[in-house]
């Protein structure tokens, strides 16, 4: 395993783990040389307005502990402090990436790697912030938006009142080409999932048939989707009720799945199949933890690594857990009121079937968007405040530094019964 670095996310160099971490400015490179002179400018080029000639004046300047003898200061002050004059903090950050070079060649789990050091805060390998991976969840969000909500939209308003079109024929184009970049990252997933190496898969198992959550739920959203398009769209005269509810569809069955784990989770009902990484029999966690973890494992390309990591997290940390939890029933209760309010709007005959087509289109995703928002604010918050108190070692029900009486999530229960020693 690659050394700890605690209070930074400075990445320590694999062939020197004990090089410092407090990196050098450029302009004090020449310290170690003190016989060799400052370089210096012609008169004209340092009075030269030139924004070239300015800034390359500027680099010049020193003080005098640097060069002796020089009495100039440098006149543009630090935008943050060297690494050198930065507190140290308590609490743990991982720089190491969920990459599966790093996954191949270390010696144990991130998961067993936390255990053994209980003092330090699990920090998952994935962020939103820096990386490549962000970048193809941020256009696959994009582009989803773009096909499953604009395009219906454009094409119905567009070819009904400004080609007059009729209404069959005009949905046999929307539902050609309509949700093809979705269908086109579920099949992606689908063959990660079943590759021969199991980077992608769940914990706990190596079998290339077990799907996981977000796989299942998927499947389920996609086959009620195309059904009320195909009855909807087959006769001659469009049932436009039927193919408005297409939208709504979704918020029922991701809302229906949410609810139904977290309520597994809530009165504590041992898994009836495997949930991602629980296996059958284990405790069941929020659903929303289960979404997390195979969409950045899966879709966001970090594999095994943000799995043991999130679990590690999970059991480790009291707020975490609440986080997750509240954003299961944030998630799950909004999905279900959102889909029972637009049903209502398509089915009943006071609003015009025009009108119900174009809400139920587009509600759906503007209420994701901002639900999205909410969550980012939401979490960021919690997070803070988890980092805060396991800075200052005021956990809640835990003491930094030992080990979390909570069953790890990967752990089916005999394993938990062997592992945890008798009160």
């Amino acid at each position: 395993m690659p050394p700890v670095i605690h209070g930074s996310r400075t990445k320590a160099h694999p062939r020197h783990p004990t090089a410092t971490l407090s990196k050098i400015p450029r302009r004090t490179a020449l310290v170690n040389n003190p016989t060799r002179s400052p370089p210096t400018l012609s008169p004209a080029r340092a009075a030269s307005p030139s924004p070239r000639f300015a800034g390359e004046a500027m680099m010049r300047r020193t003080t005098r502990g640097i060069f002796p003898g020089l009495n100039t200061i440098d006149p543009v002050p630090r935008q943050s402090l060297s690494y050198a004059l930065r507190p140290q903090a308590e609490a743990y950050y991982d720089s190491r990436a969920g990459t599966r070079k790093e996954w191949k060649r270390r010696a144990k789990t991130l998961e067993e790697y936390y255990e053994d050091n209980p003092d330090l805060l699990p920090q998952l390998p994935f962020s939103w912030h820096h990386g490549n991976r962000r970048w193809r969840l941020w256009f696959f969000a994009f582009v989803a938006f773009v096909d499953a909500s604009a395009v219906p939209i454009a094409l119905y308003y567009g070819m009904k009142y400004a080609g007059n079109v009729q209404n069959y024929i005009i949905f046999i184009i929307v539902t050609t080409i309509w949700g093809g970049p979705a269908y086109l990252e579920f099949a992606i997933r689908t063959l990660r999932l079943m590759k021969k190496e199991n980077f992608y898969r769940p914990l706990g198992t190596t079998s290339r048939w077990s799907a996981d959550v977000l796989t299942w739920a998927s499947s389920v959203a996609i086959f009620v989707l195309t059904a009320l398009f195909i009855i909807g769209s087959a006769p001659h005269e469009t049932w436009l009720r039927v193919v408005a509810m297409a939208a709504p569809s979704i918020l029922w069955t991701y809302g229906g799945v949410v609810v139904a784990v977290t309520l597994l989770h809530k009165y504590k009902i041992p898994a009836p199949f495997r949930f991602s990484s629980t296996p059958k029999g284990g405790e069941v966690l929020p659903c929303v933890y289960y979404f997390v973890e195979d969409t950045l494992a899966v879709n966001g390309g970090c594999g095994r690594p943000y799995r043991e990591a999130i679990a590690a997290r999970y059991r480790a940390s009291p707020r975490f857990r609440e986080l997750m939890l509240e954003m299961s029933w944030f998630w799950g209760i909004g999905a279900l009121v959102m889909a029972t309010i637009l049903t209502v709007i398509a089915v009943i005959p006071v609003v015009p079937e025009d009108w119900s087509y174009g809400v139920c289109w587009t509600v759906p995703f503007l209420w994701c968007v901002s639900w999205g928002v909410a969550t980012i604010y939401i979490g960021k918050s919690r997070m803070v405040r988890e980092r805060l108190e396991w800075e200052a070692g005021r956990v809640p029900g835990k003491d930094v530094g030992t080990t979390s009486p909570v069953v790890s999530p990967v752990m089916s229960p005999v394993n938990s019964a062997v592992a945890s020693p008798p009160v």
